[in-house]
């Protein structure tokens, strides 16, 4: 990396681009980047030196000596295609991932379906709490550290099963919190997945949900488990809860630690703190700085986040776009209101009678799918979603664009305690916008 004078990325306003991008300024490389619209992350790697262009086209790539892209990128972008025409080096946002894993003492990967970048915020402030020298590649917005730490001896990151990108790393701790039924477009069944996850943590201290069966499944001869319901190395006794944020004894190898007060809100939460503790004690991090260091820990943008107010009602955001996890963010409320956004069509497709189970109970509004990489297909889209859920008799209406939502919300959720905007697309956007202009935030 060190012969690497310009660094150009494509699609480097995503969240896990931008860090990778913050990493190459803080190594004093020069970074340029593309994308398609300006954000967040685009303005501030333009305010820290990066040469930002909005929009793709083959001159952005002159003068780069590497480029950097994703697994989402076209095969006819035009940066990509200038840089094979200019035999360029090119490196996959994993394989840049790698290099940086490699130039730290020691690594800690958090995988798994759901969870993941909670569980590795979580882990950041754990080392932050242990004054270790961490680097840190969050994959989405910690409200203390944003989605990038920097420093010289851990490496930690959150790790991407899709198209197997997780298997480009060699982590020392790798953290499997869960394996469900996902991104089986490239898996193709559960089994294959799980044969992914197995090759991922066989080398390393593997870090296991012992209540997930293929979790468990996944751990090579060195591993640790945490769990609630079934024994586990990190468990935890008494768990209570106040204003949906819970409280635990920590259990350490059957010896109780002290109290954990976790400062966000739901029990699934549980599981990501036992997992981050599990972790970061394989990394010689002593107990009461691991239980300190996930107290410390405040939440991350888009998961369970109070947004603001509309027509007196509260929202909350979350990112929740598979059946389980809408399932786990919707189960401490009575009397919810869903907007749900579909994230891919290929997914809702796969798993549309699991969406049905996981939404027919409450009511709604079904708002167009976020397409991300694919084409439109009917069979998988938030219209043939919403078809599904009136047959089963579920009180859903669909909005096709933001002021029809606005009147759906305004009309049909009067009796709801609360709103819930989920989904991993741009329904986050869409809603703060409307809060911005016809609410509250907060």
């Amino acid at each position: 990396m060190s012969r690497i004078g310009k660094l150009h990325f494509i699609g480097i306003g995503g969240i896990g681009m931008s860090a990778l991008a913050e990493y190459a300024l803080q190594c004093k490389i020069r970074v340029s980047g593309s994308d398609i619209c300006e954000n967040e992350q685009t303005k501030k790697l333009k305010k820290l030196g990066a040469k930002i262009h909005i929009g793709h086209a083959r001159a952005n790539v002159k003068g780069a000596d590497a480029i950097v892209y994703t697994s989402a990128v076209a095969e006819d972008n035009p940066e990509l295609l200038f840089a094979r025409d200019n035999h360029k080096l090119l490196m996959k946002r994993a394989e840049f991932l790698r290099c940086i894993e490699q130039a730290h003492g020691y690594s800690v990967a958090v995988a798994g379906c759901h969870g993941k970048t909670t569980a590795t915020a979580m882990l950041a402030h754990v080392f932050k709490c242990a004054q270790k020298s961490v680097t840190a590649m969050i994959g989405g917005e910690d409200i203390d550290y944003g989605n990038f730490l920097f420093g010289k001896d851990i490496f930690l990151t959150e790790a991407c099963e899709y198209k197997r990108n997780f298997l480009c790393l060699s982590p020392d701790v790798a953290v499997v919190l869960n394996i469900d039924n996902d991104h089986l477009d490239c898996y193709k069944t559960v089994e294959n997945l799980a044969a992914a996850y197995r090759e991922f943590a066989s080398d390393a201290i593997a870090v296991v949900n012992a209540d997930d069966e293929r979790a468990v499944g996944a751990a090579g001869a060195n591993f640790v488990t945490f769990g609630m319901s079934n024994a586990a190395m990190y468990t935890c006794e008494d768990v209570r809860a106040e204003d949906g944020r819970f409280s635990f004894t920590l259990v350490e190898y059957g010896i109780r630690q002290g109290r954990v007060r976790l400062n966000v809100a739901g029990k699934h939460n549980i599981y990501n703190a036992l997992a981050a503790i599990a972790a970061a004690r394989q990394c010689g991090v002593s107990v009461q700085e691991a239980m300190r260091g996930v107290e410390d820990f405040k939440g991350v943008k888009r998961r369970f986040e109070t947004v603001g107010e509309l027509f007196g009602k509260k929202i909350v955001a979350d990112y929740a776009h598979h059946p389980r996890e809408i399932t786990a963010a919707l189960s401490a409320e009575k009397k919810p209101f869903v907007i749900f956004q579909p994230h891919t069509y290929s997914r809702t497709k796969l798993l549309m009678k699991d969406f049905v189970a996981a939404l027919e109970k409450y009511e709604g509004v079904i708002y167009p799918t976020y397409a991300a990489r694919e084409s439109y297909d009917a069979e998988g889209s938030a219209y043939t979603l919403y078809l599904a859920l009136k047959e089963r008799g579920a009180d859903y209406v669909y909005a096709e664009n933001p002021e029809r939502l606005l009147q759906a919300i305004d009309m049909r959720a009067q009796r709801a305690e609360t709103v819930f905007a989920l989904g991993a697309g741009d329904i986050y956007g869409v809603i703060c916008a409307l809060i911005e202009k016809f609410g509250r935030k907060v």
